[in-house]
C-alpha cells in the first residue's frame, strides 16, 4: 500500500507543471553561461566593470581605480569560470569550440581595461589633424584567433584564464590567453586590487614560508598538468580605412614609456627657442607609415603559399610555438629573464625594456602569421568534391 502511494505521488509530481518549472530553474542556475543571451550579458559585464567613462551606478565600480603605467602593459588579467554541462561534448569534456566563447570574455576584460583612454585620445587627435573631417570613431577589431589544446576540462571543473598583451607590430596587436587549473599559480600581486596584495602577503607571512611558497609555485608550473589550452588573437586599430599603429594607442593610454624619438624631441624643444622651432609634422610617426595601407597589405600575405606553409610546419613540428606560448605565462607570473612580463622582476619599465619584451613576443608570432598564406591553398572549382550534405540551418 505504501509503495503504491509513493509511486502515485511520484507520477503526479512528474506530471505537475510546477515540478518541471522547478527543474528548468535549477538547470538554468547550474548553467548561467548558457541562458539565452548569456554571452551578451557576460560581454556587457566586462564593459561595465572596466570602462572608466560610464557614470555610477551604470559602471560596476571597484573599490579603487589606480591609473595604469608601463609596468602594467604586459600584466595579465585573471578570470575564473567553469565548464558547464551545455558546453561539454559526448565525452563529457569541454568542447573545443566553446573555448573561443570564453576567450571572447577574457579579451573583453583586458581590452576595456587597457585601451579606452588611448582610443578616445587617439581618435580625438586624428579627427583634429584631419581638419574635423572623416570618421570620428577609432575602433579596435578582431583579425584572427587560434587555440592549442593540451588537456581536457571535465564537466563543472573550474579553470582560470590569464589574458595579457603579448606583443604588437606596425599593424597588429597580439593578445594571449592561458587556460589553467584554478589556483595552481598565483600572481605576485594585483595592480588594480591592492587589498588582495595585503591578504596574500599576510597568508605567506603567517606560514613563514614566503620564499618556499614562491619556489613551490615555480616547481608546480613545470611538473603539474598546468595548461588546458593556450589561445592567441590579433587586433587591428582602424579609423575608417586608415590603419593606426598599436603603439600610438598604447602611448596615449599611458602604457608606453617615452622612446628615443620622444626623448630627442623633448631635448630639442628644450634647447630650441619657440620662435625658431620647425613646424611639427601633420601626422605622428606611428600613423604616417599606415596612411595608405590597405587591409590586404600585410607583409606575410606576400609570401609564396608553399614557402609559408613549409616554414610553418618546420616551426611547429616539434611544438616549439606552443612551448613558447606556454613560456609566456612564466613571464607573466614573474619568471623569465629580467623578471619577464607583468613587472614581476621589479624596477622601472623603460622603453628599451618594453621593446625587448615586444620583440620576444613577436618571435613567437612569426610562425602564426604565416598561416595567412593558407588562403592560397583553396582549390575551389579546380578539384572534385567528395559530396554536399545538410546541417541544421
Amino acid at each position: 500500500m505504501a509503495s503504491n502511494t509513493a509511486t502515485t505521488l511520484i507520477r503526479r509530481g512528474f506530471k505537475s507543471i510546477g515540478f518541471w518549472r522547478l527543474l528548468a530553474v535549477l538547470f538554468a542556475l547550474l548553467n548561467l553561461k548558457h541562458i539565452p543571451f548569456g554571452w551578451h550579458l557576460r560581454i556587457f559585464t566586462g564593459l561595465l566593470t572596466h570602462i572608466p567613462y560610464l557614470p555610477f551606478p551604470l559602471r560596476l565600480r571597484q573599490r579603487t581605480n589606480p591609473k595604469l603605467n608601463p609596468s602594467n602593459l604586459f600584466a595579465p588579467i585573471l578570470l575564473s569560470s567553469r565548464a558547464q554541462l551545455p558546453e561539454c561534448d559526448y565525452n563529457i569534456h569541454k568542447s573545443n569550440s566553446t573555448y573561443f566563447a570564453d576567450f571572447d570574455i577574457a579579451r573583453m576584460h583586458l581590452l576595456t581595461r587597457l585601451f579606452p583612454p588611448g582610443l578616445v585620445a587617439t581618435s580625438r587627435d586624428l579627427y583634429r589633424e584631419a581638419g574635423n573631417t572623416g570618421p570620428k570613431r577609432l575602433g579596435i577589431y578582431l583579425g584572427g584567433v587560434s587555440c592549442n589544446f593540451r588537456r581536457e576540462i571535465g564537466v563543472y571543473q573550474e579553470f582560470e584564464m590569464w589574458t595579457r598583451v603579448l606583443c604588437w607590430d606596425r599593424k597588429w596587436l597580439y593578445v594571449v590567453t592561458h587556460f589553467l587549473r584554478k589556483g595552481v599559480v598565483r600572481p605576485r600581486g594585483f595592480a588594480l586590487q591592492p587589498w588582495k596584495n595585503s591578504r596574500q602577503e599576510d597568508e605567506n607571512a603567517t606560514s613563514g614560508r614566503a620564499r618556499e611558497v614562491a619556489t613551490e609555485k615555480e616547481e608546480g608550473m613545470r611538473k603539474k598538468p598546468l595548461f588546458f589550452a593556450t589561445a592567441v588573437a590579433k587586433y587591428v586599430c582602424k579609423r575608417g580605412r586608415l590603419t593606426i599603429a598599436p603603439d600610438l594607442v598604447l602611448r596615449n593610454s599611458g602604457l608606453l614609456p617615452p622612446g628615443p624619438r620622444d626623448r630627442e624631441k623633448r631635448a630639442a624643444s628644450t634647447a630650441t627657442p619657440s620662435s625658431a622651432r620647425p613646424e611639427e609634422p601633420t601626422h605622428s610617426p606611428s600613423v604616417a607609415p599606415h596612411a595608405e595601407e590597405e587591409e590586404e597589405g600585410d607583409a606575410t600575405t606576400a609570401l609564396p603559399a608553399t614557402a609559408a606553409v613549409a616554414g610553418l610546419a618546420q616551426d611547429l613540428s616539434s611544438g616549439g610555438a606552443d612551448d613558447l606560448l606556454d613560456a609566456a605565462l612564466n613571464a607573466a607570473a614573474g619568471g623569465g629573464a629580467g623578471g619577464g612580463a607583468g613587472g614581476g622582476g621589479g624596477g622601472e619599465w623603460t622603453w628599451e625594456r618594453v621593446e625587448a619584451e615586444r620583440r620576444r613576443g613577436m618571435k613567437i608570432m612569426e610562425a602564426w602569421n604565416q598561416t595567412e598564406a593558407l588562403d592560397e591553398e583553396f582549390t575551389g572549382h579546380e578539384a572534385e568534391a567528395l559530396g554536399e550534405y545538410w546541417d541544421f540551418p
